[in-house]
């Protein structure tokens, strides 16, 4: 592989990877915001930010780049921090969100095109 062409694939791996934790920092503060149309908002922008980010960058592992950053983002959302804040509370939007967006997200690197 051409010298050109690893730069070129680690800057695009760095792109998904930006590109997932922003789709994961979206759905997090959308899906408890206005209720029920956030969840469904949310749902809906992992589906399609990931097919994006496959799109975007070509290849079906920018794909699966974006939806682990997108997964490692909402995890850590989810659980306490330094001050004990929470942003994905375990309610019915918030599992919804959790395990629907991972559905989603697995359905979306899992799809060819």
């Amino acid at each position: 592989m051409p010298r050109d062409a690893r730069r070129i694939s680690l800057l695009r791996a760095i792109g998904a990877l930006f590109f997932g934790a922003i789709i994961g920092f979206i759905g997090t503060v959308l899906h408890n915001a206005f209720q029920p149309i956030g969840i469904l908002l949310a749902l809906l922008t992992t589906a399609i930010g990931i097919n994006f980010a496959g799109q975007m960058f070509g290849s079906q592992r920018y794909k699966l780049i974006a939806a682990i950053t997108w997964l490692a983002v909402v995890l850590r959302a989810g659980t306490y921090g330094v001050s004990n804040e929470i942003l994905i509370i375990s309610n019915l939007y918030g599992n919804i969100f959790l395990l629907g967006g991972l559905l989603f997200a697995f359905i979306a690197v899992i799809k060819r095109r």
